[in-house]
């Protein structure tokens, strides 16, 4: 455990430790979500397309792509097993699906571990991801949440939002809670818009805890978050406009903030221990 000495009006003490998870463990399951449909079905394999309630009862290994939902409204409870690929395919892809909860399990090595197009009221949280390209992939998706998961060891990005190329946006999604360990990108939103960043925890970024690419995006909620031991707490890139950057924590990085981020709202960060808080 380490103290810092906030740089701020009020001299406060900030303690950050940066633990995670074991690479080789899966997550315990989370055995109380209520089932949408009187179906649960157990018995799942490598290439199904889910269309009722699952509890998985064994970890899965699958080449290419795992599972696909085919059904709105099911949940999918991966039990404390793991599904584990070849580094190709998607470990649980979603598209056009509204009301899906997927909760409790590992997702590893994969190019992404859970991808979801165009789709709403999707649910992902306290899950696991490593060594996969991407932990979760949101394109042309909003008014989803994904929670309390933990993604370390991808080799490009945890978390995604962006635009279909056809410009379908990822907007009013909920990034809450999640632990980020050791992903060049903790958190990248290519160029959208009204979403909330809030109360992550981001280590070990080596491109930035929040990387914000893509030509620009406005109305984002950055808030309450915790980025130590990386490259950039946020790394702006350019047209990043009227963003609320709140109650943040930046402590222990090259800088707390890099890029043309100065015409965003400020309030209430702290910045400890960084090389630089701010770098042009």
């Amino acid at each position: 455990m380490r103290s810092f000495i906030i740089c701020c009006a009020t001299a406060l003490a900030f303690t950050a430790c940066n633990t995670g998870p074991e690479i080789t463990s899966p997550l315990s399951g989370t055995r109380d979500e209520p089932f949408a449909s009187h179906v649960i079905v157990t018995d799942v394999s490598c290439g199904d397309v889910l269309t009722t309630d699952v509890r998985l009862e064994e970890d899965l290994t699958c080449a290419g792509d795992a599972l696909t939902v085919g059904a709105d409204g099911i949940r999918i409870n991966l039990n404390g097993h793991v599904i584990s690929g070849n580094a190709t395919g998607v470990g649980i892809t979603l598209r056009q699906r509204s009301d899906v909860v997927i909760h409790g399990g590992t997702v590893r090595n994969f190019l992404t571990g859970i991808f979801v197009s165009q789709s709403t009221g999707v649910t992902i949280k306290d899950n696991g991801f490593t060594l996969n390209r991407e932990a979760v992939f949101l394109i042309g998706s909003s008014g989803n949440v994904v929670k309390a998961n933990r993604a370390w060891a991808n080799t490009s990005r945890g978390i995604m939002l962006r635009p279909t190329t056809s410009g379908i946006v990822s907007t009013n999604n909920m990034v809450v809670g999640n632990t980020l360990i050791d992903n060049p990108s903790g958190i990248l939103v290519f160029g959208q818009s009204g979403n909330t960043l809030k109360g992550n925890t981001i280590s070990g970024s080596t491109v930035g805890g929040f990387d914000l690419t893509g030509g620009g995006g406005s109305g984002n909620e950055i808030k309450g978050n915790l980025v130590s031991g990386s490259a950039a707490g946020i790394k702006f890139g350019t047209g990043w406009t009227g963003n609320f950057i709140i109650d943040n924590t930046f402590a222990t990085n090259t800088c707390g903030l890099a890029g043309p981020g100065a015409s965003n709202t400020y309030k209430d960060n702290v910045f400890a221990s960084n090389v630089t808080n701010i770098c042009p």
